[in-house]
């Protein structure tokens, strides 16, 4: 059994996309179960939420129990682009598992995303000239990926794959393209603690396994689609639904402001979108709320909430959310702490299944697939 630690939702959801691809039994788990089944058990902290305190204890609480099952290698998944507490987590796993050398490989060379002479690139761009330089929670304003990871002088060191490795330490691999990525999952052995992002994993199921082909289940209706993430795509998305077909319900101001939910207005407006359109919509308008001024935490709180009184009217068959930290409050909100795989729409876009809700989720920063865009938009 192969375990996964993933600091956020739908990191934790890509990685169990990528062992559906390679047709390993997943389990998906909010905390650790004294027995699994599974191929791949990953386990989701949503450390990245949390401040740096709380999210070394709970890391360290579930890097205990994950060792107690005994998984062939432990992999901690983390963001591509190094946002959450990533050194500060690594640490604590290389100490549990008596291993004093640890590789990062953050880098997603299919997605755009590489590290070259020690600099992080999107789509060839800095990445402090992209979107994630405005992240409301963590910025990135510094395309030195010493510097992303805020670590102290040498406490990394910044190598490819071709060049001699140390006998201990942390490792930040660079690489450009999906054959370095090949390159690194060859030279590893299992003396080294693996971190990174869906790419490496990828590559180090493919050195055992040979992908599968799953077929797509149709989507429930009526559908709820939330959107959490501040990035102007997603945004800009949102608004092209409003003007084209007009069943995108934003959050209204003074609930945003007032954390007072309970307003029946508003739940009456995404409940009659839901019946006429059998689909509905519902995010923060930047507009009436800065999400860059406004605290994350309380806006995805007062967004899960929300999404739990629309449930509870009992019409909505399938759930759509984007943004990790909202998905993880979501279902926090709804008790959800055990979910089962369905397919994987897209590279870290899953749909999932729990009790007769089926949930797919996928990361702010990624493309929506077009299954879910045709689902939405009319031109």
């Amino acid at each position: 059994m192969i375990a996964v630690i993933a600091d956020d939702l739908t990191g934790a959801a890509e990685i169990a996309g990528i062992g559906l691809r390679y047709d390993l039994a997943v389990e998906l788990v909010t905390s650790v179960i004294p027995e699994t089944g599974a191929d791949l058990f990953v386990v989701c902290t949503d450390s990245r939420s949390l401040n740096k305190t709380d999210a070394k204890r709970i890391t360290d609480e579930v890097m205990k129990e994950v060792l107690k099952l005994k998984p062939e290698f432990i992999y901690k998944k983390i963001d591509s682009v190094f946002r959450g507490h990533v050194l500060d987590e690594l640490k604590i796993q290389m100490q549990q598992s008596g291993k004093t050398k640890a590789l990062v490989l953050g880098t997603n060379p299919s997605l755009g995303r590489t590290i070259k002479n020690g600099n992080y690139f999107v789509n060839g761009d800095p990445i402090s000239e992209t979107d994630f330089e405005t992240d409301p929670e963590f910025a990135i304003r510094d395309s030195s990926v010493v510097q992303m990871l805020r670590a102290g002088t040498g406490e990394v060191k910044v190598l490819k794959h071709t060049d001699s490795l140390p006998d201990k330490g942390i490792v930040i691999g660079e690489a450009v393209f999906e054959k370095d990525i090949t390159g690194w999952a060859t030279k590893i052995d299992n003396d080294w603690v693996l971190a990174g992002a869906g790419d490496f994993f990828n590559a180090l199921l493919a050195r055992k396994y040979k992908a599968a082909v799953k077929p797509v289940s149709p989507v429930g209706s009526p559908h709820l689609y939330v959107s959490g993430t501040a990035f102007g795509k997603s945004r800009d998305f949102i608004k092209r639904i409003k003007n084209e077909l007009n069943c995108v319900a934003y959050m209204p101001a003074a609930m945003m402001q007032t954390g007072n939910v309970n307003n029946e207005s508003w739940y009456n407006t995404v409940t009659e979108m839901l019946d006429k359109h059998k689909k509905a919509v519902i995010a923060i308008d930047d507009e009436d709320v800065n999400p860059w001024n406004a605290s994350p935490v309380y806006l995805r709180t007062i967004m899960a909430t929300a999404v739990k009184k629309i449930l509870e009217k009992g019409s909505v068959k399938e759930l759509f959310i984007e943004g990790g930290s909202t998905a993880a409050s979501i279902l926090n909100e709804l008790d959800i702490k055990t979910l089962s795989l369905v397919n994987e729409l897209e590279r870290g876009v899953v749909r999932m299944k729990a009790k007769d809700l089926y949930i797919t989720v996928k990361p702010g920063s990624y493309e929506l697939p077009e299954e879910i865009v045709k689902l939405y938009l009319i031109k």
